[in-house]
This record gives structure tokens, sequence and C-alpha cells, in this order.
């Protein structure tokens, strides 16, 4: 497998990151959600490892897909989708919540954001989460709107990860609390963070 590359296609959708990660020194990538991501970067693995222990990365997950189900029934759709009890969840707080069949088979591992009651989005781990959730919105007769809406995130990992956003957005980012998310500006523009862990920046630019 090692001399065998992924052919770029029109089905395999890049984001904006694109162009500019493939100057980082890129090597490879894989499909995530018919979308490219980007796999491996000049230099080894440990190399990469320790660098991300004692420093900073930033790297392009666009290809973890938002599905934004909003509505009247909205919530009640998210509910009947995941085995995590949803009843005490509050607005600007994510969950995980496991989205299982029928029989409790695994369909995805999700983080779902509840924007408002009648708003929710699910970022999604690599499955085609959204036809699922047309599937029962129909079969349930659902007053709901799926969509994919234009979200593209990056992920800033590390020990200075929140050193270098406080440089860029201010020092009110750094009160995000974990499974927290809000809006911070950026010249002229809104940009939604999602601390788990590491920051998650969902930028609303339109993709590639």
């Amino acid at each position: 497998m090692s001399n065998i590359q992924i052919a770029k296609a029109k089905r395999l959708r890049s984001t904006p990151y694109t162009s500019r990660i493939e100057k980082q020194g890129l090597t490879s990538y894989t499909t995530y959600n018919h979308m490219l991501l980007p796999a491996g970067f000049e230099g080894t693995l440990e190399e990469t490892y320790y660098h991300l222990k004692e420093h900073v990365q930033v790297w392009d997950v666009a290809a973890e897909r938002q599905v934004e189900i909003s509505g009247e029934d909205a919530a009640e759709l998210v509910q009947l989708m995941t085995c995590r009890d949803l009843s005490k969840s509050k607005d600007g707080r994510c969950y995980y919540c496991p989205i299982i069949d029928d029989n409790a088979g695994l369909i995805n591992d999700p983080i779902v954001l509840r924007i408002n009651k009648n708003k929710w989005w699910l970022s999604i781990a690599d499955s085609d989460v959204i036809l699922f959730a047309k599937g029962l919105a129909i079969g349930k007769n659902y007053n709901v709107n799926i969509i994919e809406p234009k979200v593209d995130i990056m992920a800033v990992q590390g020990p200075k990860s929140f050193s270098l956003m406080e440089k860029v957005f201010g020092k009110e980012i750094t009160d995000l609390k974990f499974f927290g998310f809000d809006y911070f500006e950026f010249r002229g523009g809104k940009h939604l963070f999602v601390e788990v862990k590491e920051i998650i920046f969902l930028t609303l630019n339109k993709r590639n």
C-alpha cells in the first residue's frame, strides 16, 4: 500500500485549506465523509508526536462535517437518534452522543452541539448521518429542516494552543469551559469555538 496513491476526483471534495496545506509538506491523504483528509506530512511520526506534545499544531479536519437539524421537532429527532439522555441538555453545551440503530449498532459517535432547543449541530465522524436523520424525519413526519451547513473545521492542539488562540481572539477565549462553545470575532467574521480537550475552530467560510 505504501506506493499506492489516492487520486483526487470531483466526488472527493477539497477544503478551503487544501491548497495551503499542500504547501506545508503534505505527503498523503485519506478520505473521510467523501472529502480529502490530510494524513501524512514530511518527517517521522515520532517527530510529529513530540512536536505536538511540546508546542502547537493546526490541523485541517474540515472532513468532520456538521449535520444541522432545526425546527420544532429537532430536539425529539436528535434524542431519537442517540442513546444519550438529552432531557437536561443546555444551550451552548456539547454532548458526546453515540448514534445507534434499532439493534443498538453504532452508526456514528458525534459531538452534538445544542445551539438552542430547536437547532442542533451534529459534528460527525465518518458516515452518512445526514441520510439516517432524513430517513427518520420522513418516517416520523417530523417538522424539521436537515442540512449540511457551510462549516469547515480546523483543530488547534497542543500545550500552547490556548496561548495561540488568546493572541488571535483575546483572553475571553480561555474562559471557555470543557465541552462549551461560543462565537468570537476576527476581522469582521464570527467563528465558533468548541473546547474539547483542544480548541476546535469552526469557520463559517464557504467550501471550495
